[in-house]
């Protein structure tokens, strides 16, 4: 995993990142050994790197009824959650920071899930070349709000990428998108506004604990403990 890091950086370089912690020697060999085995990593270096490209980056979905993506899992508590729940669908997970990738790798093995494939790279390799009516369902679970004016670049809520995002979906209303900033919020719901022949309505409501994505992260969580509230974009 590591050499492939390397050799193609640019798959994996992310907006604003230059720090995570140190990871353990024993999640450098749990990756090195075993990663390749559950990720689009290489399928998707391959896929670029192919002189004669087809049009559309064709996930291996198997039997599996349906295809879901978590941008951004974390620690994998919902990514994990959401496989053992429906074991007949398969779940992509994307994630930057490698000791997430580890933690979760750790967990597809001891608990034999094998309806979860992993992505360490930059989220937009991915997405740009899926066909039309790929996904069912994608979710994002607390963004990094980049809340200063001059990151709001670095922000993976734009019009392009909702566009986009909009586009490889099998039907409406099935991205799912939570936060407790309400400037992002603010930002989402005006991207719709000033787009809304385009894009459509937009669905935003506050979470509480009887809905399915209140409370599902630890970061989610560290917000309520906060007195924060937990909104749901749903488009």
């Amino acid at each position: 995993m590591f050499l492939k890091k390397k050799q193609f950086s640019h798959f994996y370089r992310y907006p604003g990142r230059k720090v995570t912690k140190k990871i353990s020697k024993s999640n450098i060999k749990l990756l090195n050994e075993y990663y390749d085995s559950y990720s689009y990593d290489k399928a998707l270096i391959d896929y670029y790197a192919d002189q004669m490209i087809k049009k559309n980056f064709i996930v291996p979905k198997g039997n599996f009824e349906k295809l879901n993506v978590e941008i951004g899992f974390g620690d994998g508590e919902y990514l994990i959650k959401s496989a053992i729940s429906k074991p007949n669908e398969l779940f992509i997970g994307i994630e930057i920071y490698i000791n997430g990738v580890a933690k979760v790798l750790k967990k597809i093995m001891d608990q034999n899930i094998n309806n979860i494939k992993l992505i360490n790279m930059n989220s937009l390799f991915f997405i740009n070349v899926l066909s039309s009516q790929s996904l069912d369902k994608v979710f994002i679970i607390n963004p990094d709000p980049w809340n200063k004016k001059k990151h709001n670049k670095r922000r993976l809520i734009s019009y392009e990428n909702v566009k986009m995002l909009m586009n490889i979906m099998r039907s409406k209303n099935s991205i799912f998108i939570t936060t407790d900033s309400e400037r992002y919020l603010k930002d989402i719901r005006e991207i719709f506004r000033k787009n809304i022949t385009e894009l459509g309505k937009v669905s935003i409501c506050k979470l509480s604990q009887k809905d399915s994505l209140y409370g599902v992260s630890r970061y989610q969580r560290k917000a309520i403990d906060k007195g924060k509230a937990i909104y749901q974009i749903t488009f």
